[in-house]
């Protein structure tokens, strides 16, 4: 029993695209995580600034 040439490699490019997709969906979630947490440090030193500011009328 021989397989046809094409089904192999539609299998093979299915599993490349399938793990393709899960390394840019790992990618885009570490992305994600990592601006979420700069724009909170951001937002944290802005708001230090602001006290400090308030505190030295």
């Amino acid at each position: 029993m021989k397989t046809p040439i094409g089904m192999v490699a539609l299998v093979m490019v299915s599993a490349l695209v399938v793990g393709g997709c899960r390394h840019t969906y790992d990618g885009a979630k570490a992305d994600t995580k990592r601006a979420v947490q700069k724009t909170g440090q951001g937002v944290e030193k802005a708001g230090e600034k602001i006290e400090g500011a308030g505190e030295k009328k």
